[in-house]
């Protein structure tokens, strides 16, 4: 998954954590960016099957979706606590570049990155 597909997966979950969906408009208003450019990424969220729109146009995540966010969420956690801790930057540079960092990683590694810091998996 790319960097740009998490980074709107991850902000439609967060989102939609009260009421179920997102409007686009409060997506936009999240990442700073154009309504324009959330069509865009939501016609390849709904294409990839992470998402669907409903009948008002609002984003909400499918099981597909749920399962990648659940995936990406405790790695992207670690590297975040990482990034703010270790390395100074703010909660939203570290955001952005955990998700940044994560797009350009296989899942199979994030999920075995998430497990070895969260202690899901033994050490070796």
């Amino acid at each position: 998954m790319t960097s740009s597909l998490l980074t709107y997966l991850m902000t439609i979950d967060s989102l939609s954590s009260e009421s179920g969906s997102a409007r686009s408009v409060d997506v936009a208003d999240r990442l700073n960016v154009a309504r324009a450019s959330v069509s865009k990424a939501a016609d390849r969220l709904t294409d990839g099957g992470w998402a669907v729109r409903d009948e008002n146009g609002r984003l909400r995540l499918t099981e597909r979706g749920r399962e990648a966010v659940r995936a990406y969420a405790p790695a992207r956690d670690v590297l975040v606590a990482v990034f703010t801790g270790r390395l100074g930057l703010t909660a939203a540079r570290a955001e952005r570049d955990a998700i940044a960092v994560l797009g350009a990683l296989d899942e199979d590694t994030v999920i075995r990155i998430a497990r070895l810091y969260t202690g899901a998996e033994e050490r070796k």
